[in-house]
This record gives structure tokens, sequence and C-alpha cells, in this order.
């Protein structure tokens, strides 16, 4: 019978984890606190909501120490009733907003990035993307924020949340683990994914009857780039099916100790 390193991928995916009660979450909610209190005394008249999404709501989103473009992402839902504002009118507010409380401030930074603006504080990140709300007869509520030609495309925030907790509560709550560790892998060899594309892949993958080890080696096995990504991309996700495939043949000849070795050639060891 195969050796196991079940127990094991459960603790490193743990350490993985950016826990609830670690020192790194209470500067980001004290930070947000502030953020929102900053959002609301500036744009107040002008904000319908704001609030948290992104990996930081899922609960998937890894420690800086691990992924360095860990960060929180912040939709501001702008009152757009009044006005058919476009979606760079609403990216210039919060740049403004930005440059007038943090920028410079204890080398903070503002970018005007896309579709977003952010906001480094040191070792935390928020993404503040704009966003407006219409509803209508025929198709109710709809959430709204910017595309790639500076138009607006519809969009759930809570969407993407709702179906992972459902996939990793029909899967014996394996699916957050696996996402971490293959996220660990992702951040420290050069993001061959983009991270919010690489949980939506894994969140749709069917582990029935899967642990947290057999669901990874699965997982790795289904994850594919397309034929026209870089080849530095492809060979990375080649390299990470390698050293996976060792781990397997070490634990089937029954030496978990060399499984692990394998396994460090993907994942950092804490």
């Amino acid at each position: 019978m195969a050796s196991s390193i079940e127990s094991y991928l459960r603790n490193l995916s743990y350490k993985f984890y950016l826990k609830r009660d670690a020192k790194e979450t209470a500067r980001i909610r004290a930070s947000t606190n502030k953020l929102f209190s900053n959002l609301d005394s500036e744009l107040g008249d002008v904000i319908d909501q704001r609030f948290i999404f992104g990996s930081y709501d899922r609960d998937t989103i890894l420690p800086r120490v691990i992924d360095k473009k860990s960060d929180v992402d912040i939709m501001v839902i702008f009152n757009h009733s009044e006005y058919d504002r476009t979606p760079e009118t609403y990216r210039s507010w919060l740049k403004r907003f930005g440059d007038k409380y943090y920028k410079n401030r204890y080398g903070s930074k503002v970018l005007k990035s896309f579709p977003t603006v952010t906001i480094q504080l040191g070792t935390i990140t928020f993404d503040l993307v704009p966003a407006k709300e219409e509803t209508s007869f025929w198709s109710g509520t709809k959430i709204y924020i910017p595309d790639n030609t500076y138009g607006w495309q519809a969009t759930d925030p809570d969407d993407v949340k709702a179906k992972l907790t459902q996939s990793n509560t029909r899967h014996n709550q394996i699916v957050r683990p696996i996402i971490r560790l293959l996220k660990a892998w992702n951040s420290t060899n050069g993001y061959p994914f983009d991270s919010y594309l690489l949980e939506l892949m894994i969140t749709g993958m069917n582990f029935k009857g899967d642990n947290i080890q057999s669901g990874l080696f699965y997982a790795v096995q289904k994850l594919n780039l397309s034929r026209g990504d870089s080849q530095a991309r492809l060979k990375k996700l080649d390299s990470l099916k390698y050293n996976i495939s060792n781990v397997e043949d070490c634990l089937n000849n029954d030496n978990p100790e060399r499984a692990k070795h394998w396994l460090h050639r993907v994942l950092p060891k804490l």
C-alpha cells in the first residue's frame, strides 16, 4: 500500500493560511477600518457601498511572507443615478482620495492601475475597484466594474465565494487547503497563473472521494495553460507536474521522506 503525506500536506496548507488571530490580520483589519473611515469622510456623499471582496473575503489569501502580491480588494460602489459617469471618472476620484490621505506617508504609494487604484501601505496593499449598481425590470440589480475597453462589465463579487464555499463543503473541506497549496507554488514560482483564475479553476474541479493529498495530485494533473502562453510559464507548469509525479512515485515506493524532498521543489518549506 502506498505511503501517505496527507497529514503533512494538511499542516503545510495551514501554515499557508492567513489566520484570523495573526498580527498581519490585525494590521489589515485596522488599516481597512481606517480606509473606510477616510472614504466616508472624503466621498461619502457619492458612495452607496464599500466592502471587502476577493481572496481575503474568500479566506484563500496567503500571508505576504509567501505571496508578495497578496492584497485586499475593496469594491467602491458609487451613486450612479444622478449622472452617467464613466469608469475613468470614478478611478480619478479614488486616485485623488488616495493621494490626499496616503501618498508619500510613511513610504506609502498610490498607483492608478487598471481597473483599480492601488494603495500600498508598507506590507498591506489595497486594490480599490470603482463600481456602479443598476436596476432594471428585466435583469434586476446588477453591479458593474470597468472592463478593458474603459467601459462597464457586469460582475457578481459574491459569485466565486459562493461557488468555493459550496465546493469546499461538498468535498469535505479540502478545496481551500488545495487552493492555498497551489497558490503558494504559484507565488513562489513567478506567477505562471493569474491568482484569481487559478482559484476559479480549482474551485470548478471535482474532488469526489479525495483527501488533500489525492486532491492536490488530481488538481496538478488537471491544471493547464493555453498554447499561446509563454514558454516560461509552460515550463513552470511542466516542472510542477514533473515534481508532483515524483512525489507520487516515492509514495508508491513507500518512501514518504523522499516524497517530501520532491514536494519542496515546488512548495516553500516553512
